[in-house]
């Protein structure tokens, strides 16, 4: 059994965070006073450090993040939410910057049956990887190049993704157009650049107050381009699918696994009584939706698997006559004429070139059901 390793200050944390990222890890989980987690290729992992008290993570966030905390997240009459959104930033010998995005939030020890607390860190790239390195068929950019207004839904559930392939995709258009591009995320987690476009990143809670008051504005901002890091209630739904009506081209996600899905939620959002003119105004608004997961291939790499759905006037008709199958069938038929991919032939390609086993390839057909 390896000896343990104690944490006791923000100067040492700071450097076991920086030899965790070198060994190339996705997320980092610590647990006031016990050891801390790693996920590597999908696998959660345990180490011989020992996470800091509450207090000593806390001074670690404010003097590292953009959101100020004060007082013990782990006291529910403090912070009645009980978990914060935020990000990070360590200096390094070399003077770079590791940024990482965070969400620290408040739990059950299972021992003292009390509250205490957890940080799930996710370290962040400096370098947007470019569209056909993330494997984003070439047919797909160029498609959604030729967009200038409309609602792209980029969806899937958490930690699959989905901003890496946003960054990748607005970093493009960036470079390719004069653009106005304004994003709203929780936290920024890549830092578009562009000598072209005018790009304004906007952070919940620190730039803005929220999704809703960041779109509302950003209206008024003369963009080109809008993202919307989370849509998930009925004001940012509505104002979003406005902006998509008014010659505005507006990115947003959603925590589904597949397109047929993804628009059933989005209506959902609505009350029942405005749900059919939703369906009306997502039949003309919507462009496309992509939904991708992340799984391991036969090598043990992690690999971008995604389902890809470009509204055409088929689709489009099946949306307004709130037909989910029809949109199932719609994706299914329209891969020689339009690239659309379901999750069952994403699979069968996959198997076929020998990178995903049987079984994966069972898992990903699942999600399309």
């Amino acid at each position: 059994m390896s000896e343990t390793f104690q944490i006791e200050s923000k100067e040492t944390l700071y450097e076991v965070l920086h030899q965790l990222v070198k060994l190339r890890v996705s997320d980092i989980y610590i647990t006031a006073g016990k050891p801390l987690e790693i996920r590597r290729i999908g696998d959660i992992l345990s180490t011989s450090h020992i996470a800091p008290s509450e207090g000593v993570m806390v001074e670690f966030l404010n003097s590292a993040g953009d959101v100020k905390i004060s007082g013990l997240l782990s006291d529910p009459a403090q912070y009645p939410a009980g978990q914060i959104d935020g990000a990070v930033s360590l200096p390094d010998d070399a003077g770079a910057s590791q940024r990482f995005r965070y969400n620290f939030f408040r739990v059950l020890d299972p021992i003292s049956k009390h509250q205490t607390v957890k940080l799930a860190l996710r370290p962040l790239s400096d370098k947007i990887p470019a569209t056909d390195e993330l494997l984003i068929p070439k047919r797909l950019v160029e498609d959604m190049d030729a967009m200038k207004q409309g609602l792209i839904l980029v969806c899937g559930k958490a930690g699959q993704g989905k901003s890496t392939s946003l960054a990748s995709l607005l970093q493009h258009r960036a470079e390719k157009f004069k653009h106005h591009i304004v994003t709203l995320e929780q936290p920024i987690e890549y830092i578009l650049q562009s000598n072209k476009s005018s790009i304004s990143q906007r952070e919940i809670g620190v730039s803005t107050d929220s999704f809703a008051g960041g779109l509302r504005a950003a209206l008024r901002q003369s963009p080109d381009l809008i993202l919307v890091g989370e849509i998930r209630d009925r004001e940012t739904a509505e104002i979003a699918l406005s902006a998509a009506e008014s010659c505005h081209l507006v990115f947003g996600t959603l925590h589904t696994s597949n397109a047929a899905q993804s628009i059933e939620r989005f209506v959902n959002i609505f009350p029942t009584e405005a749900q059919p003119s939703v369906w009306n105004v997502l039949s003309s608004a919507l462009r496309a939706i992509i939904c991708q997961i992340l799984v391991r291939d036969t090598e043990g790499h992690r690999v971008a698997v995604r389902e890809i759905m470009l509204v055409n006037n088929s689709i489009s008709s099946y949306i307004k006559k709130q037909d989910i199958q029809g949109v199932r069938r719609g994706i299914e038929s329209g891969f020689n004429d339009y690239g659309m991919v379901n999750w069952a032939r994403a699979a069968e390609q996959l198997m076929q070139q020998g990178i995903i086993s049987e079984a994966t390839q069972k898992e990903l057909t699942a999600l399309g059901e």
